[in-house]
Parts: C-alpha cells; structure tokens; sequence
C-alpha cells in the first residue's frame, strides 16, 4: 500500500475518455465483491449512456494521479423520493486495493455529498454488501443502515424477469 504523502490525487468530473480506465475499475469492483459474472456491460455502454446522450444516465467522478491514472471512481445518478423530492443515489464507490486507506474514498464520497447538498438533493442513498468493512466508514460518516432501522428489503426484475413478464 502506498502512503498518503507520496500520492498526488485530483478529484474530477469523467470524461468520456476515462471510461475505459471506469470499465476496468468496474471489473475490479465485482471481483471485489464476488460479482463479477454479473457485469454485462463494456466501456462502450458506458460511453454511451453517460456522454453520446442529451440526458445521460449517470455522472461519473474519479480519483486521477498526476500521471492519468485513475484509481478510484464514484458513480452516481439522480433518484426521486415521492416522500421527500430529488435525491442521488451512489451506484459505485470504488478505490484500487493499493490506493485504499489514504483517504481517497473519502474525498470521492465527500465529493458526491457536496454535491448532493449543493443540488438541495433531500438524501443520498447507497448499497453496501452485508460482508463489507466499507458499512463500517459509511456509519462513521453518519448514514444509517435502512435494513436495521427500517427494514427495508431491496428487490430487483432482472432482464430475464422482465421478459417472462411481457411474454
């Protein structure tokens, strides 16, 4: 792991020219979690529906060393809470293993909520895998575990299911 002082980072807005340096953080991340069957997209998509698009589906930030590698991401895209109004939802926050515990998580994190306060986004909401020691840095930062305090249970219609349902 390197140190904090010998890493020179930039916390920016992607370009679509980082998405596949994204893509391959993306990869990384599901290995990471174990997932990694599940990833069917590729840079292309990415491009895609972030930038070949008048409404693009999702906002990108990455963690830059000074020499253009990007070692870390955070992935988010605006949500609608019924209850309370607009919201942005975190999709992926994800730093390289060698780049972890120097506080560049954090500045990716802080940099989603800065921005979901400066928007008078009403939350920001996230998933984090039960297994996860990153539900540990979450809490300390103040967010509350839904499935404790409320007992909301997350639910998903795959592609799959989706067919069954209109075939």
């Amino acid at each position: 792991m390197l140190k904090c002082s010998e890493i020179n980072v930039t916390i920016r807005k992607a370009k679509k020219d980082d998405m596949v340096q994204v893509f391959k953080l993306i990869r990384a991340l599901a290995e990471f979690e174990h997932l990694e069957d599940q990833v069917k997209i590729d840079a292309s998509v990415l491009e895609n529906d972030g930038f070949n698009t008048n409404s693009p589906a999702y906002t990108c930030l990455v963690a830059e060393l000074s020499d253009g590698h990007i070692m870390g991401y955070a992935l988010y895209f605006t949500s609608y809470s019924t209850w309370l109004g607009k919201s942005i939802f975190l999709e992926d926050l994800y730093v390289q293993a060698a780049y972890r515990g120097n506080g560049i998580g954090k500045q990716l994190f802080m940099a989603v909520a800065k921005i979901a306060h400066g928007t008078q986004s009403k939350r920001l909401d996230f998933h984090c895998l039960s297994w996860n020691p990153a539900a540990r840095f979450y809490e300390a930062l103040g967010a509350v575990n839904l499935t404790k305090s409320e007992k909301w249970q997350l639910f998903r219609l795959d592609s799959d299911s989706l067919d069954k349902l209109f075939s």
